[in-house]
């Protein structure tokens, strides 16, 4: 049998289980290991690769959990057929494939870095695939029973009624079916918006440093943005209301990239402004089910009583970024206000993928992989920042660290922000910059800040355990140091 032998295994500081899982996975994949091939017992593969059975089943339940191999009572392990029933596995193995590449990697990096703390990448490790697959079998034969050319311009009924009742249990929103829109993306979503809704609108607030992309359909459709900057309550009151905006587009939960929560008092006050002026709010609740030591908070759309708050949220941070499926819930009087305009724009997101998500919703697999990768990303988030606070101490500043998937870290140094990534790349570590995200290029002082440089650490996609050494790799880097037990110089 074609096994990889022990004498083969990876000299990294990758666990025992999971080298041998991405061994038999590898021959899997490439087909060396054909369907049918029943795996070494558990005691054989102990044996063959010198680890313990414990070790072995744990490599074993991950191939089992992600659908490479099929576990027989009283007989063992076999592969299973992955292109059994051909294209819905084909395109559940691709997007799993696809997911795994770095979220707008910089051209000029040769080769990725062995610690990446990149923000937006999930951990696709333990992505349900035997259940995502069986929702795409389900999902697929029902579109090969449909006849129509296009789904529902909002999206498919189905989905739509799962997430009536998602939204309200996990984020006090109330809202009909009739009130939300699918769509392949918050940027399409929002530009579907720019057309409709806000084509008389002009003026635009945004948090400064805010979400880039969004920025980009604002401007792509000749709207004034006006940057507003933060305290640690999020956006300023004092320079929105000066701003005369029509909309302001603002991320309670968790806000991008700083990190700060919303107070209670912030948001009644911001949406008290939008009742005074008539201006709309735009929620981007864009991970705001990972929240870390409390309960996820309602979301603002919650509080909305006069029909102010449009909300965006997103299956990328729980799922995987490529099945570009996102929603956004609409005041009911936008709903019949536009309601012919609606009508003239066809669906994007694939209507396959629409069905398939809202049978994951409705079989309580959503939930529980909520579940799991909550307690998964808690894991690592405190791991992230104890080793942080063990390795540089006093030396750094940790912002943004109760909810989402990324902190910024602010570094007591006098070297730039871009030698301290230069010099975090030579360690084999990337870390980012948060410029991009100020409207104006380049970090600016925020009633909250100084003037030390701030990086982004995303810590969602990196393996658990190279988060350590990765932080021991940042603290040698920018201290010159393998050991931290004494101060940095």
């Amino acid at each position: 049998m074609p096994y990889v032998s022990h004498q083969e295994k990876d000299a990294t500081k990758k666990p025992m289980y999971q080298q041998l899982y991405e061994a038999i996975k590898t021959e899997i994949e490439n087909n060396r290991l054909v369907s049918g091939s029943k795996l070494l017992s558990i005691r054989q593969m102990a044996q063959e690769w010198q680890v313990s059975r414990n070790t072995v089943e744990a490599a074993y339940h991950q191939l089992l959990d992600e659908g490479y191999v099929k576990s027989k009572e009283k007989s063992g392990y076999y592969v299973e057929d992955l292109l059994a029933d051909g294209w819905a596995k084909d395109v559940t193995l691709e997007v799993v494939k696809h997911s795994a590449r770095l979220v707008n990697e910089p051209d000029d990096v040769v080769a990725p870095a062995r610690y990446d703390f990149v923000y937006g990448k999930v951990d696709g490790n333990v992505f349900p695939l035997k259940q995502w697959r069986a929702c795409m079998e389900e999902a697929m034969q029902f579109e090969l029973d449909r006849t129509e050319a296009y789904g529902e311009y909002q999206g498919e009924s189905l989905l739509r009624e799962a997430l009536v009742t998602y939204v309200y249990q996990a984020r006090g929103i109330r809202c009909g079916v009739e009130q939300i829109f699918i769509g392949s993306g918050t940027q399409q979503l929002l530009s579907l918006l720019c057309q409709t809704v806000f084509r008389d609108k002009s003026v635009v607030a945004m948090e400064d440093p805010g979400y880039d992309q969004v920025r980009h359909v604002f401007h792509s459709h000749e709207m004034s943005v006006l940057p507003i900057q933060l305290d640690k309550d999020g956006i300023r009151l004092d320079q929105l209301m000066a701003s005369k905006a029509d909309i302001a587009y603002v991320t309670p939960s968790h806000q991008y990239p700083y990190g700060m929560v919303m107070s209670i008092v912030r948001r009644l006050q911001l949406i008290a402004w939008a009742n005074e002026t008539g201006a709309y709010l735009i929620e981007d609740d864009y991970d705001g089910e990972f929240r870390y030591g409390t309960k996820p908070i309602p979301a603002l759309k919650a509080l909305d009583n006069n029909e102010r708050i449009i909300y965006f949220g997103t299956a990328s941070k729980v799922l995987l970024p490529s099945l570009r499926i996102s929603y956004m819930i609409l005041p009911q009087s936008l709903v019949t206000q536009y309601q012919e305009i609606w009508k003239k724009y066809l669906q994007t997101a694939p209507r396959v993928i629409q069905y398939a998500l809202a049978l994951f919703l409705q079989k309580g697999e959503w939930t529980r992989h909520i579940r799991r990768m909550r307690n998964l990303y808690a894991k690592k988030h405190r791991i992230l920042l104890q080793t942080l606070t063990k390795t540089m101490g006093e030396q750094i500043e940790i912002i943004g660290s109760e909810a989402g998937l990324h902190i910024l870290i602010r570094i007591h140094t006098t070297y730039t922000e871009d030698e301290l990534i230069q010099r975090a790349r030579k360690q084999d570590c990337q870390v980012y910059s948060i410029k991009q995200y100020y409207q104006h290029g380049g970090q600016r002082k925020n009633s909250e800040t100084s003037e030390y440089p701030v990086l982004l650490l995303g810590f969602g996609a990196i393996p658990i355990e190279e988060i350590t050494p990765g932080i021991e790799a940042l603290y040698k880097a920018w201290w010159g140091s393998e050991s931290y037990t004494s101060e940095p110089s």
